[in-house]
C-alpha cells in the first residue's frame, strides 16, 4: 500500500524522531528498565514507542508499548505499533489482534485510516482476500482529506487486481403500485376483436413491496499479464410482500360455498443460482472475455428451468486520454430446459454499448435485440430495446444526480389467446424513466445511499399485457 510523499514538516518530524530514537538507545542501553520508562508521561511513551519502531529497533519499540499499554489498555497507538512490529515479524495472528484493536480504540479520522491500513496489510499477508477488501474500504472512509483518499482508492483498486478472490453484493428494495406485474384493467380486450373476457383479481396490478438481493464471488484461477481465468458462483432472490393481504374471489361457475382465497406472496417471488467459467484476454486494443455458465432458476417457489449458456464480449477505446470513449459488445445464447414440460427454449442475444466521459458528467448508452425460440407458441418472441443514462457533476446541495430512459418493443408473433390470433402476434411497447439521488458525503466504506424514482409504462394490443408502474427504489452504490 502507498504512503503520501514526505513534506517538509513531515521531515522535520522524521529528523525529531532519529533524535528521539538516539536519546531512547542512550536512555535504554541493552534492556529497557521499568523504572526508567515508568518515569515517561503517556505522551512521552507514545513517541517514544513510534520513534523506535519507525527506526526498525523493534524489540525496544515492543519494551515501551508494554509499559504503555500496561496504564492506557485502550491505546490506539500502543496496539497499532505492537501490530506493526508483529506483521514485521511474520505473527500475523498477533498483528490481526492488535491492529482490530487499533482501529476499535482510535478516536481521530488518521488514526482509523492508519489502523484500517495496517489491518489490511495483515490480511494481504495472511491471503484473507475479503478482509483486506474490507479494510482498505475503512481506509477510503477514514481518510482525513482527499489526498490520502485518492491513494486509498488506489491501494483498493490495486488489491483488487492482484486478489484471487472477488466478490460483490447489491440490495434493493422499492415500494411499487404493481408488484406483482398484472393489468391496469379489469376487461382483457384484444386488439383486431370483439372478444372481451374479465381478469381475475390476481391477475389485476397489486401494490406491495419488492425486495432482490444478489451475491457473486469469484476466484482466480490463473493469470498472465494478458489473461485471466476465474470461476464464479451467483445467486440472487426476489421476495414480494402485497399490500393488504390481498383474496381473489372465486372464478365464475365455482361451486356454491366457494370462499375467496387469499393471493400469495410466494408466487411472485423468483430465485437463481448459477456457477460460471470466465476466460477474459487483452488482444491488441480490445479486451475480449468468454463465460461458460451453468444454473437454475425457480419461480413461484417452484423449479421453473435450468440453463447451460455461453457469452462471448468484447471492449476497445475509441482513442487515448480520460475522456476517450468506450465501446462494448457482446453476443450470447442460452438453452433453457423448462422443469414443468418437456421442451427446452433457447435465448439468444446481441448487445452493443457506449460510454463517454463529457464535461459536464457521464452519457452511457445501450441496444440490446434479443429472442426466444420454443416448442411453445406463447413463450416465442422478439425483442428490440435501447436505453441512455446521463450522470452530470451537477451537486443539489449533498446530492448528486442520475437521470435515464429507455424503450422496448418485444413481439410474440404466434400468440394465441383461446382461438384468438392478433393480427402480427402479441406486441408490447414499454418506456421506462429513472430519476437517481446520491449522496456521496454521506457514503461508508465507499458505498453511498441512492434513492431512485421509477416507472415504467407498457402497451399491448392485449390489455391483459397493459400497465403502469411507479416505484421508489432504495440501495447502495459504490462511490469509485
Amino acid at each position: 500500500m502507498l504512503r503520501p510523499e514526505p513534506t517538509p514538516r513531515g521531515l522535520l518530524r522524521q529528523g525529531a524522531r532519529a533524535a528521539l530514537v538516539a536519546l531512547a538507545l542512550w536512555a535504554l542501553p541493552v534492556r529497557a528498565e521499568d523504572r526508567s520508562l515508568t518515569d515517561l508521561t503517556i505522551p512521552q511513551l507514545q513517541r517514544l514507542a513510534t520513534a523506535l519502531a519507525t527506526a526498525g529497533q523493534d524489540a525496544a519499540a515492543l519494551r515501551v508499548t508494554e509499559v504503555l499499554l500496561l496504564r492506557t489498555p485502550d491505546d490506539p497507538l500502543g496496539h497499532y505499533v505492537v501490530g506493526l512490529v508483529m506483521l514485521r515479524a511474520g505473527q500475523t495472528q498477533v498483528a490481526r489482534i492488535a491492529s482490530r484493536r487499533s482501529f476499535a480504540a482510535a478516536g481521530t479520522e488518521r488514526q482509523h485510516y492508519e489502523a484500517a491500513r495496517l489491518a489490511a496489510k495483515v490480511a494481504v499477508a495472511d491471503h484473507r482476500w475479503i478482509n483486506a477488501q474490507y479494510w482498505a474500504r475503512q481506509t477510503i472512509q477514514y481518510a482525513p482529506d482527499t489526498r490520502y483518499r485518492d491513494l486509498a482508492v488506489q491501494d483498493f483498486k490495486q488489491l483488487r487486481a492482484i486478489s484471487p478472490l472477488d466478490w460483490g453484493l447489491r440490495l434493493g428494495l422499492r415500494p411499487s403500485n404493481n408488484a406483482n406485474g398484472g393489468a391496469d384493467e379489469r376487461l382483457n380486450i384484444i386488439d383486431g376483436y370483439d372478444a372481451v373476457g374479465y381478469l381475475s383479481d390476481d391477475a389485476m396490478a397489486l401494490p406491495g413491496l419488492v425486495g432482490t438481493a444478489s451475491f457473486d464471488i469469484g476466484y482466480r484461477l490463473g493469470r498472465t499479464p494478458d489473461s485471466e481465468t476465474r470461476i464464479g458462483l451467483s445467486t440472487y432472490v426476489r421476495a414480494v410482500e402485497l399490500e393488504g393481504h390481498p383474496v381473489a374471489l372465486p372464478p365464475p361457475g365455482s361451486p356454491p360455498g366457494s370462499e375467496p382465497t387469499e393471493i400469495s406472496n410466494a408466487d411472485y417471488s423468483a430465485a437463481a443460482l448459477g456457477i460460471s467459467l470466465t476466460h477474459n484476454r487483452a488482444l491488441g486494443g480490445y479486451g475480449l472475455g468468454a463465460k461458460l455458465s451453468v444454473g437454475q432458476v425457480w419461480q413461484g417457489g417452484d423449479a421453473a428451468y435450468h440453463y447451460a449458456g455461453l457469452d462471448l464480449n468484447g471492449a476497445r477505446r475509441l482513442g487515448t486520454g480520460p475522456t476517450a470513449p468506450r465501446l462494448s459488445f457482446g453476443i450470447s445464447a442460452e438453452a433453457r430446459a423448462r422443469d414443468d414440460a418437456a421442451r427446452t427454449d433457447v435465448r439468444r442475444t446481441l448487445s452493443l454499448g457506449y460510454a463517454q466521459p463529457v464535461n459536464s458528467g457521464r452519457i452511457t448508452a445501450g441496444v440490446t435485440l434479443s429472442a426466444l425460440h420454443s416448442g411453445l407458441d406463447n413463450a416465442r418472441y422478439w425483442s428490440v430495446s435501447g436505453t441512455v443514462q446521463y450522470e452530470p457533476d451537477l451537486r443539489l446541495g449533498p446530492l448528486a444526480v442520475s437521470v435515464g430512459a429507455g424503450l422496448s418493443r418485444t413481439v410474440y408473433p404466434d400468440y394465441t389467446v383461446l382461438i384468438f390470433h392478433p393480427d402480427g402476434g402479441r406486441q408490447d411497447n414499454t418506456v421506462f424513466a429513472e430519476l437517481g439521488l446520491w449522496a456521496p458525503a454521506l457514503s461508508y466504506a465507499g458505498f453511498a445511499p441512492e434513492l431512485k424514482l421509477q416507472t415504467v409504462v407498457t402497451d399491448s394490443n392485449i390489455s391483459r399485457f397493459e400497465s403502469n408502474e411507479i416505484a421508489v427504489a432504495v440501495g447502495l452504490r459504490s462511490t469509485f
